[in-house]
């Protein structure tokens, strides 16, 4: 493979701005030292770790809005999700979007018996995306799962709204 997986560019772009953070205050350090007035040595290391943070909470805060940006126009978001870490305490305050369901208009096609067949793709914060295809039968208010039965379609069931219309 040979483009970066989630993980490994989010480390790359982090070590990027560590040094980057690195050398703009060793500057201002050694700017402040020369010019009589030295700044505390924990401004360095205290620097680079706010820098670190920052980058990664905007990093994971704008990842939704990067993805939908990249989008066709004629991609419809169904569904997102969120996700909470006590190791991330700052979602525990506001979370942010980890997943989204996405369906294309373009790509549904007809079944056999005249549903709908919907290819829902599945995104994923530093995961692989997925593409399952649920059928959809507008006319009876049914769905069903890949290779499952069909079931009356739940209230609020984002895949049938965005596919017969309703919501």
């Amino acid at each position: 493979m040979n483009r970066l997986s989630g993980v490994a560019a989010d480390l790359l772009g982090t070590f990027a701005v560590a040094i980057g953070a690195a050398a703009l205050l060793f500057a201002i350090t050694h700017a402040m030292r020369r010019a009589g007035r030295p700044l505390p040595t924990w401004v360095l290391p205290a620097g680079i770790g706010a820098a670190i943070i920052a980058f990664a909470s905007w990093n994971e805060y704008s990842w939704a809005s990067r993805i939908k940006a990249q989008l066709p126009e004629r991609v419809d978001i169904i569904a997102e999700g969120t996700s909470r870490s006590a190791l991330r305490p700052w979602t525990l305050l506001i979370a942010p979007t980890s997943r989204m369901a996405l369906i294309d208009p373009d790509a549904v096609r007809q079944g056999d018996d005249g549903s709908n067949i919907v290819p829902v793709i599945l995104v994923e914060r530093w995961k692989r995306s997925v593409t399952v295809e649920q059928g959809v039968d507008c006319a009876n208010g049914r769905t069903r799962q890949p290779e499952g039965e069909w079931r009356q379609a739940s209230e609020g069931d984002p895949a049938f709204a965005a596919i017969c219309g309703e919501g």
